[in-house]
């Protein structure tokens, strides 16, 4: 009998932006991240080419009330400008909710709930067990596990 296959990790970050920064790095090229909150102090530039649609990957995952939802191309280019928006005023944590990176139409990374503890998943092939190994040992992330087969977190 073989093991399922492996279809998400869970890393606990000890450094949140350094996770966010390290995740849109990696992930950037065909790829897409959606923010999801109180984007009143997030101007992205219409050089950035926001777009306030949800796409077959990046949903909104707050019904009520309805929050603010935008979704940017992430390229390598757009990286830095689009952290120096999110990143000021801690606003990444504080007005933004739920951050989601799709890289060539799958889901890769999710953060949900402010980045709670429980709520921040990656999954293959965008996130590996090297790169979460990476992360922890720079102190990025404090941990990380894969999931026992049924375990649940909120979301993923």
């Amino acid at each position: 009998m073989t093991a399922p296959p492996i279809d998400r990790y869970w890393p606990i970050a000890r450094d949140k932006p350094g996770l966010l920064v390290a995740m849109m790095r990696h992930l950037a090229g065909d790829a897409h991240i959606s923010f999801e909150g109180d984007l009143s102090r997030c101007s992205f530039a219409s050089s950035l080419s926001p777009s306030s649609e949800e796409t077959p990957v990046l949903r909104r995952h707050t019904s009520y009330p309805v929050q603010d939802f935008v979704v940017l191309p992430m390229k390598p280019e757009s990286v830095r400008p689009i952290l120096n928006i999110v990143l000021p005023g801690n606003r990444y944590l504080e007005d933004i909710i739920h951050v989601q990176i799709e890289k060539e139409g799958k889901l890769q990374f999710g953060s949900y709930d402010n980045f709670h503890h429980e709520c921040i998943v990656g999954f293959p092939p965008g996130v590996t067990p090297e790169i979460l190994d990476r992360l922890q040992s720079s102190g990025v992330v404090r941990s990380w596990s894969v999931p026992h087969e049924g375990a649940r977190r909120w979301h993923g």
